[in-house]
């Protein structure tokens, strides 16, 4: 019978005799090569700017180019949608998350696409004090119609005649809501209001996605918003219960892009708790820094015409009621079903979040093939907005997503662990490394290392992960020289903190 009781961290170190090599994935330090972003597939407009806005910055062209698809999905977002065959459409909503440690160039990168977002934003509320005033007249409409039945009801009561119906009235927010495109407040309720005002979509633009990716599985509220989270990406329609209204709003389309960053040695913590399909719906870029370049050869980035290039697409967007329609036409409907069919024979091989992510790689690629010839279109100066979208930028589309966002993910994913199981091993050798332990028990990794998220069971199931990856083995303690219980203890691979 063994005991299981907590470690001494003082032990006598143990010698390194027989270990194995611990296995890469666990360590936060492996990662393959992964592609750079691949600038040729950009029409020449947009990759000069982005290139110029990269060096500007001292960041990566891919997280220049990241923030410019998150800038085009959020002008756009239901206000286009991309029609692949039939009834199949995609909303132009796009999710991108920019993996990096601290002063990688992240927030540098999006906030020179954030600034030119701001300037379209500007320009849209120029025509807010009319469409307030209007609101003001149609509210007030709704309150005169309402008292009119009212009076009528009460002049029926006293006649003893039959109550007239209630005639039908515009449901309409006491509060008028501004143009606004890009939003900080996640929370649902705050962010139900914005969208309810502006319709066509928003973008939520935050430097870091880490706490509020976290937070929805933490809070009893996470897992409602998470559902609503999972219908933005879709700009499907959602109910929203507020505490600040008796009645539940109904938005028919809610629209929300996502675009910030997360650090590496956070992404555990981030998708821990199961695939429950939110990592799947983001883009992930996590490139290597770029070697530094004097700021006296750096250039300067053609701002005016990125804006004047992104206000055209502004105006080409229809509405989330009236959309501009993108439609594949035969050829690029052909190749993208070639793509589909071997897409679907992959995902099948994959497991955890990688096939999750795959799951929706039919969608994504639909999504960019529309944005990427609207950024085509952009910078032809043709004034009538596209509405085909044939089989080059379908291509375009499939080598983006295969050759540069598919490796991305992969790494993404190997780096939290592609199941739950490998995400909690990983937290767990993250501990180890930290704590310096020479020996621990279930009960110091069930307790300290994981805060009791996992049963006795799971822990021992766990400790079975990290024997066979080279992490711990089994080495049993005597208890007393007269022979009492022996205790289960664990040895930690010295080769963990080399």
């Amino acid at each position: 019978m063994y005991a299981d009781l907590p470690s001494d961290p003082a032990a006598q170190p143990l010698p390194p005799v027989g270990w194995p090599e611990i296995e890469s994935s666990l360590l936060e330090e492996a990662r393959r090569p992964v592609p750079r972003f691949p600038l040729p597939l950009l029409p020449e407009h947009w990759r000069q700017w982005v290139e110029d806005t990269a060096e500007q910055s001292g960041a990566p062209a891919d997280y220049v180019a990241q923030g410019l698809l998150a800038a085009v999905a959020g002008l756009c977002g239901a206000g286009v949608r991309v029609n692949v065959a039939g009834a199949w459409s995609e909303p132009l909503v796009l999710w991108l998350a920019l993996v990096g440690s601290p002063s990688s160039g992240k927030s540098p990168a999006l906030a020179s696409v954030r600034q030119l977002v701001g300037e379209i934003e500007r320009q849209r509320r120029v025509g807010d004090p009319q469409r307030r005033a209007e609101h003001a007249s149609r509210l007030e409409e709704t309150k005169l119609a309402e008292e009119r039945w009212q009076r009528i009801c009460t002049q029926a009561a006293d006649a003893g005649d039959p109550l007239p119906p209630r005639p039908v009235l515009a449901e309409l927010e006491e509060s008028f809501v501004p143009s606004q495109i890009v939003v900080a407040d996640a929370t649902m309720e705050a962010l139900a209001d914005v969208v309810q005002g502006n319709p066509r979509g928003v973008v939520l633009w935050r430097d870091e996605l880490t706490a509020w990716l976290a937070n929805l599985g933490r809070y009893a509220s996470g897992g409602s918003d998470r559902a609503h989270w999972l219908e933005a990406w879709s700009a499907a329609g959602v109910t929203v219960n507020r505490r600040s209204r008796k009645a539940p709003m109904h938005l028919p389309h809610f629209p929300v892009s996502v675009v910030g960053s997360i650090q590496p040695d956070r992404l555990a913590e981030v998708f821990q708790g199961g695939d429950d399909g939110m990592a799947a719906r983001f883009l992930y870029a996590w490139p290597e820094p770029p070697k530094y370049r004097s700021i006296l050869e750096r250039q300067v980035a053609r701002d005016d015409e990125a804006l004047d290039l992104l206000q055209h697409i502004d105006r080409a967007a229809g509405s989330a009621e009236q959309p501009l329609v993108l439609a594949f036409d035969h050829h690029a409907a052909t190749f993208f079903d070639g793509f589909c069919e071997r897409l679907h024979e992959d995902a099948q091989l994959a497991e955890g979040l990688e096939a999750g992510w795959l799951g929706k790689g039919r969608g994504t690629v639909a999504r960019l093939a529309g944005l990427l010839a609207l950024l085509a279109w952009s910078g032809t100066g043709q004034l009538a907005p596209p509405t085909i979208v044939d089989e080059t930028y379908v291509r375009q589309a499939i080598e983006l997503w295969s050759g540069y966002f598919r490796p991305q993910a992969r790494a993404v994913f190997t780096q939290c662990g592609r199941t739950d199981r490998d995400r909690l091993a990983r937290r767990t050798v993250k501990w180890l490394r930290a704590q310096a332990f020479q020996l621990v028990s279930r009960e110091d990794l069930r307790r300290d290392a994981l805060g009791q998220a996992i049963d006795a069971g799971e822990t021992d199931r766990l400790i079975a992960r990290l024997e066979q990856a080279g992490v711990l083995r089994l080495h049993v303690v005597r208890q007393g020289a007269k022979g009492g219980r022996s205790a289960r203890r664990w040895q930690v691979n010295p080769a963990i903190n080399d």
